[in-house]
């Protein structure tokens, strides 16, 4: 077996939170030297439970060349903490997964990055707020993460993909289950199931097709969705951003678990206000309170950004300036006529005098240029 292999293995014992699997990393040293111990070494060993050595000895039964074989045919990749491709930020951090599943692509490693979370029932407030700030940053060449869950999370993947940015879902099960099943949308985007916008034609002739992102998991592929994973995964989210953004949370929520991970791994920490009183919001109010960074436009968080990634983010303005002069006489002049405030496709047609079959087409293409968004029926404003 390969030393890939070895550590395919040893991620397929369940219940082996990163604590457990620490100690018996540093007791053995190696996946390999856990694959030949016997069961006596493994009894000795502090922590392990009968369930655990159970599945260490009869997992040894498996052909993991087959087992990766198989996941790279189902579109799975698996990476270990040893390679390349994993992703920088995260191999930093205390505690970081050894290795990790994904489908679709790995977070870019010279790209800025930032976690959004927050209530699971967020308000309507909240979601506006998710939306305009996840939009307005992946559009600047920002890659957003989070966990996939409702509310908060799920806007953020959704503002990301409208506005054809890269976001990463870190799950609490392996990547081949969609968690919760009402984010079905984001789980199939992200996968490359569905949605997939395609670009401009290949030398070849092809279409090139635009990937949104990814998903992510430190649990084995077919892994059910457990209470206890989640609060291990919001480390991975953290550890993924250089900023963590506090969209909306009560005193009580479970997004101060990612914040705690956040504040160990040396994360800055932004939080949207929300109305005093506001029970919904009286978490991000009191992080700001105690010393968060105040975020009120998504400005906020490109200017910190820019300290470190000031020729990224000022080649993505520029792409967009370079799509704007290469619009048409009439792609120009119903951009023009929109705003930051929704206009309806009707309105838009008297100022502009384009017939509404013509103007629908003409928003289609502004749209997927980055430069409009669609916020209800036939309601447009310009990004």
């Amino acid at each position: 077996m390969t030393g890939k292999e070895y550590w395919l293995y040893l991620s397929r014992v369940k219940g082996m939170e990163s604590g457990r699997r620490r100690i018996l990393l540093d007791m053995l040293g190696t996946p390999e030297e856990i694959y030949k111990a016997g069961e006596a070494m493994l009894r000795s060993i502090p922590l392990l439970e009968d369930f655990h050595i159970g599945q260490l000895l009869d997992y040894r039964n498996t052909d993991y060349e087959k087992e990766l074989e198989s996941f790279t045919k189902a579109g799975i990749g698996f990476v270990t903490v040893d390679e390349k491709e994993y992703p920088g930020r995260l191999r930093d951090i205390p505690d970081a997964p050894p290795f990790l599943f994904y489908k679709g692509e790995l977070p870019g490693q010279d790209k800025p990055s930032v976690a959004m979370v927050g209530s699971r029932k967020c308000s309507i407030y909240g979601r506006e707020m998710c939306l305009k700030f996840s939009e307005s940053l992946a559009a600047a060449g920002i890659d957003i993460i989070s966990g996939m869950a409702a509310g908060v999370d799920g806007f953020a993947h959704r503002g990301a993909i409208k506005a054809g940015g890269k976001t990463y879902a870190v799950l609490g099960c392996g990547v081949d289950v969609c968690y919760p099943a009402m984010n079905r949308d984001i789980f199939d985007t992200l996968s490359g199931k569905q949605d997939r916008i395609r670009t401009d034609k290949t030398e070849s002739g092809g279409d090139n097709v635009k990937s949104y992102g990814g998903i992510i998991s430190e649990y084995y592929p077919g892994d059910k969705a457990l209470p206890y994973n989640f609060p291990q995964r919001n480390r991975i989210i953290s550890g993924l951003c250089d900023i963590l953004l506090v969209v909306e949370a009560g005193k009580k929520s479970g997004t101060f678990i990612t914040v705690d991970h956040a504040l160990e791994q040396g994360r800055e920490i932004f939080a949207i206000p929300g109305r005093i009183g506001d029970t919904v919001s009286d978490g991000c109010n009191s992080l700001i309170k105690n010393g968060a960074m105040m975020a009120t436009e998504p400005d906020d968080i490109i200017e910190e950004l820019k300290n470190h990634y000031e020729m990224l983010l000022t080649v993505e303005k520029k792409k967009k300036k370079t799509v704007k002069e290469k619009l048409s006489g009439e792609e120009k002049e119903v951009y023009d006529r929109l705003e930051p405030v929704p206009i309806g496709i009707n309105e838009i047609s008297g100022l502009t005098g384009v017939g509404f079959d013509r103007l629908s087409m003409i928003l289609i293409s502004l749209e997927l240029k980055g430069l409009i968004k669609e916020v209800g029926k036939n309601l447009y404003i310009k990004i």
